[in-house]
């Protein structure tokens, strides 16, 4: 019998998937999970519980998991997350069913180490309520996923649900926040913060896609890209971040090393206001050399 919701991640951090996998406690609703990513579990999993093992970026180990899912409704989440409402996918289930909409996202309530941050978390921009509800870890039926084309490959770690909330809107959907709350616990990340790290291209992307002079509008500028099936567990597909792609390896490290160093140091002069004024006088300087160069 095939499970009426499936669950599934992109993951590396196998030291935290019981926690996970405990917080969902006991359902009526059949359930699996579906985790794809790097580093396999040194424990026997549940028999509701599978892991697949690529070195892709997230957004593709995310493409990979809902591809293999079997369920009615699939949800997303993250591996350093964990359920802190009682029976959260009865509640989920029964919920989603009374609202009786094909085209329907119904989101968890997002929190952060037990702070309720869904005030401003669940919008298109966060700092204007009135922008669209965006979602966290939704539940929404496996053929919507499909039908809005599944996760666009140029998306690289974050932002892609965001993506697909408003292709949601666009095809005439919804989103509803519920009553049952998922907890980010920012300890069990293991330094790892994709949101920070890619934010710069996956927002911008996003940003390209939804609005047109500063406004939000509902209709896509380009239409998706989806992921190909031919080596989709090997290769990252569209923009790869600093997971394993297509080429040779080892021209890949030395090409990711290269962009690290790079984007490390303006990373460092980003978040250092103090240096700013030193930068203008630098960046004053040169000019000043240029003209006085060309004046010669």
């Amino acid at each position: 019998m095939n499970p009426k919701i499936d669950i599934v991640a992109p993951a590396h951090r196998p030291q935290n998937w019981m926690s996970l996998y405990d917080s969902i406690g006991d359902n009526q609703v059949d359930f699996e999970l579906i985790f794809v990513g790097p580093n396999p579990p040194n424990y026997e999993l549940p028999k509701n519980f599978r892991f697949i093992k690529s070195l892709v970026k997230p957004t593709q180990c995310l493409e990979i998991a809902y591809r293999n899912s079997s369920a009615e409704l699939v949800m997303n989440i993250a591996d350093d997350c964990m359920f802190k409402t009682l029976r959260p996918l009865d509640k989920l289930y029964k919920a989603y069913k009374k609202y009786n909409n094909e085209k329907l996202l119904l989101s968890c309530r997002y929190t952060t180490n037990g702070i309720d941050e869904s005030h401003f978390t669940h919008r298109f921009n966060i700092s204007d309520p009135t922008s669209p509800i965006m979602p966290a870890c939704a539940l929404m039926s496996k053929k919507l996923f499909n039908n809005v084309g599944g996760i666009d490959s140029n998306f690289i770690a974050v932002m892609w649900d965001l993506d697909i909330a408003m292709r949601v809107y666009a095809s005439g959907g919804c989103v509803i926040i519920s009553d049952v709350i998922i907890d980010e616990d920012r300890g069990k990340n293991a330094g790892n913060f994709l949101c920070s790290e890619f934010w710069g291209h996956d927002r911008t992307l996003l940003e390209s896609l939804w609005t047109s002079n500063g406004k939000i509008h509902f209709s896509r500028n380009k239409p998706v890209k989806p992921f190909l099936d031919k080596n989709i567990l090997n290769a990252s597909q569209g923009p790869r971040g600093r997971w394993r792609g297509s080429g040779f390896l080892f021209m890949e490290k030395i090409e990711d090393t290269f962009r690290r160093s790079i984007l490390a140091r303006i990373n460092r002069g980003i978040r250092k206001p103090s240096l700013y004024f030193s930068y203008a006088k630098r960046i004053a300087l040169y000019i000043k050399h240029r003209l006085l160069g060309l004046r010669k």
